[in-house]
C-alpha cells in the first residue's frame, strides 16, 4: 500500500467516526485526492480487509483510542437528538447513526483483539522455531 492510499483510508475512518455519512464523505474525498468516487465506494465496501491493517499500524499513536472517543460523542449526540427530537424523520436518522457507529466500533474492537491473537501466534512460533534450532545445535 501506498502512502497516499493509506491516508486516504485514514481520512475516511476519521471522518465516518466523526458521524458523517459515507456518501458524504466519499464526495469530499473524491475531490480531495482526485479519483473517482466509484473507487471510494470500493475501499469503503472492502473496509473489512483495511481497517485492521490501518489500526496496526496506527496502535503505537492511540488511534483506537480516538477513534472510540469519537465514536462515544457521536453516539452521545445521536441519542440525544433521539430523546429531545420531536421529528420522526429526526429521529430515525440518529437511530441509524448510533447503530452505524457501533458497527464501526465493533469493527475497531475485533480487529484490535486479532491483531493481538496474531501477535502471540507469531510469538509462539518465534519461539517454537527457537527451540527447534537449539535442539539441531545439540
Amino acid at each position: 500500500m501506498d502512502l497516499k492510499l493509506l491516508k486516504r483510508r485514514a481520512d475516511m475512518l476519521d471522518m465516518v467516526c466523526k458521524g458523517f455519512h459515507p456518501s458524504a464523505v466519499i464526495s469530499q474525498l473524491a475531490e480531495k485526492y482526485h479519483v473517482s468516487e466509484n473507487c471510494l465506494w470500493t475501499d469503503w465496501e472492502r473496509r473489512e480487509r483495511w481497517v485492521p491493517v490501518l489500526l496496526a499500524l496506527e496502535k503505537y499513536s492511540g488511534f483506537a483510542q480516538s477513534i472510540e472517543s469519537k465514536l462515544n460523542a457521536v453516539q452521545k449526540a445521536a441519542w440525544s437528538i433521539y430523546l429531545r427530537g420531536d421529528n420522526d424523520n429526526a429521529r430515525v436518522g440518529a437511530l441509524k447513526v448510533v447503530l452505524e457507529s457501533l458497527e464501526v466500533h465493533a469493527n475497531t474492537v475485533l480487529s484490535g483483539e486479532v491483531l493481538s491473537r496474531l501477535e502471540r501466534v507469531e510469538e509462539l512460533a518465534e519461539n517454537k522455531n527457537r527451540g527447534r534450532l537449539e535442539d539441531k545445535q545439540y
